[in-house]
């Protein structure tokens, strides 16, 4: 959970940023789901060791400047492509190391692939809320009003 809030709510706050905060809105029009695989999914590890391979660094991909961000989708489709049995990717979060950041290919997995462990909407469960506002005092970010 911890890397999901880091990588969506918190995912474009600069870490040397003086200010850093993020509108309540933000977070309660916002959900967060557990789900568990109900079979081993095929991922395209983005470590260090396939990086190094493909001449990339962990920096020009996985800690890439917003401005990037169309480059990274681009590796996104050139692996969905070149790896035509992966169904997904999986790196360790920039947000939230150590933590695991995914992706599943939408043409490659279907929702019976998953089961729904939880679910919490923003809007309605203070739990949520709660959480947020938690890793957000970890990195020095104040949900706002």
């Amino acid at each position: 959970m911890r890397a999901a809030i880091h990588e969506t709510i918190f995912h474009d706050i600069p870490a040397n940023a003086s200010i850093k905060t993020v509108p309540r809105q933000n977070v309660l029009i916002r959900s967060h789901s557990e789900v568990q695989t109900v079979r081993a999914l095929k991922l395209i590890e983005l470590r260090n060791v396939n990086l190094n391979a493909w001449g990339i660094t962990r920096r020009e991909l996985i800690a890439s400047s917003p401005k990037l961000y169309a480059q990274t989708a681009e590796w996104a489709e050139t692996i969905h492509h070149e790896f035509p049995n992966a169904e997904g990717l999986i790196w360790t979060s920039n947000q939230c190391d150590p933590d695991d950041g995914y992706l599943f290919f939408g043409d490659r997995v279907v929702a019976t692939d998953f089961s729904l462990v939880q679910s919490r909407d923003g809007g309605t469960d203070k739990s949520f809320l709660k959480d947020v506002n938690d890793e957000g005092k970890l990195r020095g970010i104040t949900i706002t009003v």
